[in-house]
């Protein structure tokens, strides 16, 4: 469902992919080639959500704003299950499966592990992971900004795929 909220509708771009069965509401902007996937619920209504291109927004992942708004880069992958509410997440970062982010600052190229919380207004530098409850920093062996942008490409291909499949996106 893609649906305006007090006179505001999401500006989504034409390459983009939402799954009929995705949810994206009010002040929202989706970039080129990105992708919301089955159950991924995108809100603007607190306040604006911009997300940028060959952003994968996976399977109920939830997106939220407060009043400052939440920012999602280019290359991105949002995991299954996770949430983001009132953070900036740069460019090629990866939220994985189950993390929470609020108010926190992820720098290209950072990674919020599985299941680790962010609050606080947490910042995880390029080639840093967040891990734990509450999330900790570390940093990464092998930065992965470059890993996270080519899975990002392949869940461009796979929106392509779905498409093709006649699978109907809004």
């Amino acid at each position: 469902m893609i649906a305006p909220f007090c006179g505001v509708a999401p500006r989504i771009a034409a390459g983009a992919f939402v799954h009929e069965r995705a949810t994206v509401i009010g002040d929202v902007e989706l970039g080129e080639d990105s992708s919301v996937w089955p159950g991924a619920v995108i809100r603007g209504d607190f306040g604006p959500i911009r997300i940028g291109a060959r952003t994968s927004i996976q399977d109920n992942a939830v997106i939220h704003s407060n009043e400052a708004g939440t920012v999602i880069g280019d290359d991105c992958l949002i995991a299954h299950l996770a949430f983001v509410e009132g953070a900036t997440v740069g460019n090629a970062c990866m939220v994985a499966v189950g993390a929470m982010l609020h108010g926190a600052l992820m720098h290209d190229g950072s990674v919020a592990a599985a299941g680790a919380v962010l609050v606080g207004g947490l910042e995880v530098p390029t080639g840093c992971r967040a891990q734990g409850v509450p999330a900790s920093v570390v940093e990464i062996d092998n930065p992965t900004g470059a890993s996270i942008a080519e899975s990002a490409a392949r869940y461009v291909e796979m929106a392509r795929r779905y498409v093709s499949a006649g699978v109907r996106d809004d």
